[in-house]
């Protein structure tokens, strides 16, 4: 009889200890879930004051513009033309917008615009190369190596070629031009005075001393290219490399 008390007692003890077990995992679970929740809410609370910082407010706003790669333009203009308001959230700023309208001034080959932070945008300009001029009026217009005219400028700066062609025969012609002019050797460019394409199939260069070079249409351009530095050992006036197979020279 008492062996059969013992043993309920027995199991009245292990219950209690189960269900006191049982209850502190339950309260741990709870103090988990409070803990996640209360975790949870502090990062969107800091998200959220992040977020107002970067964007709601001008903490984190432009205060400076820096222009870099310019020499034909001017920054201040690159800076009016961008059109970057001071204080603009430095987070919302479209530099792809802003690339955009920089891109619409013809001294511009590409820009680049970025962040930098806390409260910088660098804008690095990359200006176009002048290859030729050509003459408008009585002032000229600096000309990149794709043809595209780009800044005017009162006086024709020294080392560069003049290149022309008619209106009417269009933007290949002009090409032409710069083409033939590319594909001289250094040593020969330098003494060219002047491209004139009457049309993109017949090319003309000029050089110092009165010197005329019928090149014809920029074609072969590296064979002739070749054999003109050839054809200048010789003394002559005109120097005919269209067939360059069959130079000519005339007095």
């Amino acid at each position: 009889m008492s062996t059969g008390t013992g043993t309920d007692r027995a199991d009245r003890a292990d219950l209690s200890d189960l269900g006191g077990r049982l209850a502190e995992r339950g309260r741990a679970r709870r103090r988990t879930r409070l803990t996640v929740t209360a975790s949870v809410t502090l990062l969107l609370v800091l998200a959220g004051l992040a977020g107002w910082l970067l964007l709601g407010t001008g903490v984190l706003g432009v205060r400076d513009v820096q222009v870099t790669g310019t020499s034909l333009l001017d920054p201040a203009e690159v800076r009016s033309v961008a059109a970057i308001e001071t204080g603009t959230p430095l987070a919302t700023l479209d530099t792809g917008a802003v690339a955009d309208r920089l891109g619409r001034l013809p001294a511009v080959r590409a820009v680049e615009v970025s962040r930098q932070w806390p409260r910088t945008v660098r804008i690095q300009v990359h200006e176009r190369q002048a290859a030729a001029v050509q003459a408008r009026g009585p002032a000229y217009v600096l000309v990149d190596r794709s043809g595209v005219a780009f800044a005017p400028v009162d006086r024709r700066p020294p080392g560069l070629p003049l290149v022309s062609a008619p209106v009417d025969a269009g933007p290949p012609a002009l090409r032409a031009a710069l083409d033939v002019l590319e594909q001289l050797s250094p040593p020969v460019r330098q003494q060219v005075r002047q491209v004139r394409a009457a049309s993109a199939e017949d090319v003309e260069v000029r050089l110092s001393r009165g010197r005329t070079v019928l090149w014809g249409s920029a074609d072969r351009g590296a064979r002739k290219a070749a054999v003109l530095a050839v054809l200048l050992t010789r003394k002559a006036r005109v120097y005919d490399v269209t067939a360059p197979d069959a130079p000519t020279t005339r007095k």
